[in-house]
Formats: structure tokens, sequence, C-alpha cells
């Protein structure tokens, strides 16, 4: 008989973390002759205010109920739980039946000052878990403090779907940001940096994700929605791609996802020297690593100036990506883990 798997996540498809982490894998299990259930905590986020109001909770409500009933009664060889928190109960229920439960996580989850009750929420996961995944060895401690040793998979990266893509010469170059409208407060960081360097040279800066009504003084600046059928397409419009950080324990924890995509799609980075930063970027060979605004500046000007040095650090990243972070070689880790369960 097939080996049954039940894959529970915080988000649907439309979910940065639930989508990489977790249910873009599920055609590789089933390549590997596993039979795999998926259920999410909410369904994909509406296009249209009847829907969310009527359609989305009636579902909310119903992937609840269907998630419950699966772990009271369904028979599973291995539960994979991605971000989200399941009651303590129900974990000592599959501990009793002796389900392997696998909690993979990919930020300080634990940290929210909103919702403080999560660190405790978190511990509870991490100590009634077989096996626990993180994003980023910064995610260890907090493991340990809980009993368990973690196992480190990156978040991987698409590099089927994410690839170069030729540049035209004497094109205007294009210096871009991929996030999400709450990430878009870090571009506070590299405002002036982006400010000064628009009053010596032109260039475009591409924002994808952004908060509608963000912008910054003085900058030729183009605005995109995230669409995931037109991730590649429009990152492959940038020539540059940045990921500001603040120094913040919750930033230090953060996967690093925006610089593999870039690294993909064959892009030199530019980043804060915080966290798992300091281990994607490799100053000279993928990109850059810029503390101040002067050092911001620099290292923009230079690639801004300098198209072959571009091209030669995108190139690096893209075998990086290749070999380090793809789907394939992010699967074979957590295929591992599984099979020795």
């Amino acid at each position: 008989m097939k080996k049954r798997i039940l894959v529970l996540t915080d988000g649907n498809i439309d979910n940065a973390s639930a989508r990489i982490r977790a249910i873009q894998y599920i055609p590789f299990f089933e390549a590997q002759g596993y039979k795999v259930a998926h259920i999410p905590r909410v369904p994909q986020r509406p296009a249209g205010l009847i829907s969310k109001y009527t359609v989305f909770p009636v579902l909310k409500r119903w992937y609840s109920l269907k998630m419950g009933f699966s772990l009271l009664f369904r028979k599973w060889d291995v539960v994979f739980i991605q971000r989200i928190f399941i009651s303590k109960y129900l974990l000592k229920l599959l501990n009793k039946k002796s389900i392997p439960i696998i909690y993979d996580f990919d930020d300080a989850i634990y940290i929210n000052a909103r919702r403080p009750s999560d660190q405790e929420k978190t511990a509870i996961m991490i100590r009634n878990s077989t096996k626990v995944i993180v994003s980023t060895d910064y995610l260890s401690k907090f493991c340990r403090d809980n009993g368990q040793n973690p196992a480190l998979i990156p978040s991987p990266v698409e590099t089927d779907r994410i690839r170069p893509t030729e540049k035209q010469q004497n094109q205007t170059v294009t210096i871009g940001w991929i996030g999400s409208p709450w990430t878009s407060g870090f571009l506070d960081l590299i405002e002036k940096p982006l400010m000064r360097l628009a009053e010596k040279y032109t260039f475009r800066f591409l924002t994808i994700g952004a908060k509608p009504e963000y912008r910054i003084q003085g900058i030729n600046h183009i605005a995109k929605s995230w669409v995931f059928e037109d991730e590649n397409d429009v990152l492959g419009q940038m020539d540059i791609g940045l990921m500001p950080l603040p120094i913040t324990e919750f930033a230090k924890m953060k996967g690093g996802y925006k610089l593999l995509q870039y690294m993909s799609a064959g892009l030199p980075c530019i980043a804060s020297p915080v966290g798992i930063n300091q281990t994607i970027v490799k100053p000279g060979e993928n990109g850059y690593l810029a503390s101040s605004e002067d050092e911001w500046f620099e290292v923009l000007e230079k690639l801004l100036l300098d198209p072959a040095l571009r091209l030669r650090m995108g190139a690096n990243g893209r075998k990086e990506a290749l070999e380090l972070y793809s789907r394939e070689v992010c699967f074979g880790k957590l295929l591992k883990i599984i099979r020795e369960l």
C-alpha cells in the first residue's frame, strides 16, 4: 500500500510559506509513490467583497472541521505540519497513535508582539513533534530550548520556473525588490541611497508586492502587484535585486527567500548583513552586503555602471541556486528525513 502523508498548512497556494515549503512538494511526494492529502487552514484570498464575507468564512470553517476530522479519525504514516498551530490534545493523540509529526517553520513565528501567546504555541508544537525543520540556523536555539535539535532545509526556489531572462543592450537599468505589503516597510532603509543615486544616474526602481501607496520622491518608480503567474516575467525585468533588513531579532530569523529568487533569475543581489543573508550573499561573487547609507550607495553605483559585473555575479548566483536551493535539492533532504522516520 502507498504511504499516506497528511500535509497541513497555515495558508493556501497564495501564501508564500505554505506554497514554497509544503504545497509545491506534493507532486514530488506523489512521484515517489506517496498518497498525499492537503488541508490548508484557509481558502485562497477572495477576489471580491461578496466572496470575502460569504464564501471565505464558510470554507474556512469547513477546512477547520476537515482538519480536525482527519486528525481524529484517519490513519496516516506521517503528518507534515507547516507553520500552523495544532491543539495540544490533537498532538498528544497523534503521539499516542505513534504517528510521526514533522513540524516546519521558516520565520520567528514565536516573536509576535500582537499575539504573545504564539511563543508558547510554537513551543508546544516543537515539544510534541517527532522532527522539527527550520529554514535557517538562527531558529535553532528556540528549538533546542524546547527539546528539539532541528534539521535545516532552506526555503526552496523553483529554478525551473524562475529563470534568467536575456537582457537587451543599452536598456535602462532596473533595480528591483519583491516582497509583501508588510515587508515593504523595510524599504525605508534604502530610500536615501536610491535618491542619491537618482541625482547622478538614470535607472528604474521596480517593486513587486509593496503597499499600493508606496513611493519614493524623485525616483522613477514602477509598482506592480504580486501575481504568481507573472512572477518570472516581472523578475526578468530587473537587473539588480535588493533585500534590505533592519537589525531586529525577527529579521535575523528570516529565510532570505527573495535573495534565492534573485539568484534563480540570474540577478546580482545586494542585502543587509542580517541573519542568513550573510550566508547566502558572497560579497564580490554573487552580490554585496551593505549596512550604511554610503555602503548601499557605493555598491548600487558599482553594479549600475558595470553590466559585465552584473552578468558574472548573476551567473554565479544562478549556479548556486541550482546546486544548493532548488526544489529538487531541498526535497531530497525532506524525503530522507521522512524515510528515516
